[in-house]
């Protein structure tokens, strides 16, 4: 959630929930909507509205309104893998399994094609200011568009690549993330270190280091001034906070 006071999850029965803690430190469940029990790929929350991604039907979205959650226009873009929204959440950009980055104003924009990239865009990331956007792709691949731009397609301003231009799946199960103040992009592993890149030379700068035999499979960041850290998990269950690093 955006005020860091809760959790919102979709389960595999298409119920989108919420999870905020009480202040006797307990978690209280709350359905928020039922999506419909058509597969669903993926979510995106802010606020008072909901996306949810749909393989053959495209995007629905919810608006709350009046104390209910109103239905809007579908956005009828098929095979949609990640969502998020953008500008305050009066639009969404998206990715496609065939590369597609698309952008889109809601409930009743026009979709519009951003990029067009070589795989299946598996994450998406946005800086806090709203003008970039990481796009995490199968082949061990993140591209650094800017989606703010005046002609209303995506520049590709930087790629980070961990594995050449194979097209398999990566062995992680994370997407490219900012971090340190949107001047870092956490991405990829090596060994048993998660990888921290200069985020305009594309270059890394470090490894965080989780000691032998660990594989890191999630990743999560607070990135708000002075009290930005990092958090990640393991295969074998090991949790992690760690400080940003700095960069010159």
């Amino acid at each position: 959630m955006s005020d860091d006071m809760g959790v919102v999850s979709l389960g595999q029965d298409g119920v989108i929930s919420k999870w905020t803690r009480t202040n006797q430190n307990h978690w209280q469940w709350a359905k928020l909507l039922d999506a419909g029990k058509e597969d669903s790929i993926c979510f995106a929350y802010r606020r008072d509205r909901i996306a949810v991604a749909f393989p053959r039907i495209g995007v629905k979205v919810w608006i709350w309104i009046k104390g209910t959650w109103q239905p809007q226009r579908s956005i009828l873009r098929q095979n949609v893998t990640s969502i998020k929204f953008v500008e305050d959440g009066e639009a969404l950009i998206g990715g496609t399994s065939d590369g597609v980055l698309w952008y889109c104003q809601v409930p009743n924009g026009t979709l519009r094609a951003y990029a067009f990239l070589k795989s299946k865009v598996y994450h998406l990331d946005v800086n806090s200011s709203g003008t970039h956007a990481l796009v995490s792709q199968s082949g061990g691949r993140a591209h650094l568009v800017g989606i703010q731009q005046t002609d209303h397609k995506g520049k590709i301003e930087q790629v980070y690549a961990t594995n050449g231009d194979s097209t398999t799946e990566p062995r992680q199960g994370f997407g490219a993330m900012f971090a340190g103040g949107c001047k870092t992009v956490l991405f990829g592993a090596a060994e048993s270190n998660l990888l921290v890149w200069d985020k305009s030379k594309g270059e890394v700068i470090c490894g965080l280091d989780h000691g032998d035999s660990e594989q890191v499979q999630a990743v999560a960041g607070f990135d708000r001034g002075s009290n930005a850290y990092i958090v990640t998990g393991t295969k074998r269950g090991l949790l992690s906070w760690w400080k940003p690093p700095l960069v010159d």
